[in-house]
């Protein structure tokens, strides 16, 4: 099993989408939010698991 990991900056969803896309990821693991914010525009997770290009595990 091969594991990448990085640094990258701007809108979380709009460079790890792309670059998953890129790397051909099996899935791709995201942190929930708690923050109360996300509940109205979706946390970088719910985007991830709508665009529905990669399964995406949730950790807290």
């Amino acid at each position: 099993m091969r594991v990448e990991s990085g640094s990258l900056s701007g809108d979380p969803f709009r460079e790890l989408s792309p670059l998953a896309e890129e790397l051909q990821a099996d899935a791709v693991v995201a942190g929930a939010s708690t923050h109360t914010g996300h509940r109205l525009v979706g946390s970088l997770a719910v985007r991830l698991v709508r665009a529905g290009r990669r399964p995406v595990t949730v950790v807290p």
